[in-house]
């Protein structure tokens, strides 16, 4: 008789149980996953973190979070990850009654580009391991890594190579604020450079030296522009470096920047960013001249969301020449491309004969050996072209 009451009291204990749990699995059950920051730069390291909290006072034993991100985000934990298109992750957690628990993922940027989390499946199951229940919870983790910039001395050495292509092949004004040094009197320089004290102690004449000034704003112009439907991935993204490296270059120096590209930006869903309404702006982006940080990042959010798989790519040829029918002579061109076909070789000597401040920079073939004489452009545009 004993253990008759024994098993009806078990089996109502479980029926009650049950009943409790109808329904009841999800009720009060939260989950988030957050980044610790929106915004980063290629090669910082974030952490994301999923809290799961439980509002009920009833246990669960067994509650599933599983979510998928960009493999390019490269987490350091693989425990319950697999990668494959994506980071896969399933987390199991044992979540007592009114609990909450944090779990945090540190993970490395690698590689430029917008991500998105905007999604996490969500399932639990009762105390007896009976009834299971599912949902879809959505999120809104999203993060823009902008692209990292290329090493300092890189890019000093080929600023100075721009400036004394510039300085070669255009008229380039002194800037009276920055002093460069001393030398001797030749018959070209104006009388108001002599500086007496130092002829006086020299017994002959020297003048001052100054540094050029650069020209009141420079146009960095990015042609995405190829010869078929395949594109050099790793090319193109050490482009996209170098471009943003000549940003930040340029930027430290106080000098407006206007950036314009052919290529166009990934559908992101966010406010947009500050881009110019021109002509142009169905076949390409544009950031409008500014300087300082905001500039920058400007200019670095729009190369963090170029979509390097567009096919439709409008010819640079055009927008080089209307470019230049809207901004006249007044900046520097700072051409960035690696396509030099006749249409925009054509388009960059027009700008160049009309006396506008031009540099062509092209990033050669990572791993091969280019010279000068493998490009397919004229002897006389292509002496000027500057291998990056």
């Amino acid at each position: 008789m004993t253990a008759i009451s024994i098993l009806i009291a078990v089996f109502l204990a479980f029926f009650l149980l049950g009943l409790m749990y109808k329904g009841a699995v999800l009720k009060k059950l939260d989950v988030t996953v957050s980044l610790s920051n929106s915004r980063a730069m290629e090669g910082a390291r974030l952490v994301l973190t999923t809290v799961l909290t439980n509002y009920k006072w009833l246990p669960l034993p067994w509650v599933a979070v599983k979510f998928k991100i960009s493999r390019h985000l490269i987490f350091a934990d693989m425990e319950n990850a697999q990668v494959t298109d994506y980071y896969y992750r399933n987390d199991l957690y044992n979540i007592l009654m009114r609990q909450r628990i944090t779990r945090r993922l540190s993970f490395e940027c690698g590689k430029r580009g917008y991500y998105r989390l905007d999604a996490v499946d969500l399932t639990a199951w009762d105390i007896l391991m009976e009834a299971k229940s599912a949902a879809i919870i959505e999120c809104d983790a999203h993060l823009t890594v902008y692209p990292a910039s290329l090493p300092a001395p890189v890019i000093d050495n080929l600023c100075v190579q721009i400036y004394g292509q510039l300085r070669a092949h255009n008229i380039m004004h002194p800037d009276p604020f920055s002093f460069r040094g001393i030398r001797e009197y030749s018959p070209n320089d104006p009388l108001k450079s002599i500086n007496f004290k130092a002829s006086a102690k020299a017994q002959e004449l020297m003048v001052n030296q100054w540094e050029y000034m650069n020209a009141r704003q420079v146009i960095l112009m990015y042609n995405l522009q190829r010869y078929n439907i395949w594109h050099n991935e790793v090319l193109d993204e050490y482009t996209i470096k170098l471009v943003a490296s000549l940003a930040e270059q340029l930027i430290s120096q106080n000098v407006p920047v206007r950036f314009i590209t052919n290529g166009r930006a990934i559908k992101t869903g966010n406010a947009a960013m500050a881009t110019e309404k021109t002509a142009l702006s169905d076949e390409a982006t544009f950031v409008p001249e500014g300087v300082g940080e905001l500039q920058l990042e400007r200019i670095l959010e729009a190369l963090a969301l170029l979509d390097l798989e567009q096919t439709n790519i409008a010819p640079f040829s055009d927008i080089f020449s209307r470019a230049a029918e809207e901004y006249k002579l007044e900046p520097e061109y700072w051409l960035i491309s690696t396509y030099h076909g006749p249409d925009l070789e054509a388009a960059y000597a027009k700008l160049m004969a009309q006396g506008a401040r031009t540099v062509w920079i092209l990033p050669r073939s990572l791993g091969i050996r280019m010279d000068t004489e493998d490009i397919t452009l004229s002897p006389e545009i292509r002496e000027q072209i500057i291998l990056a």
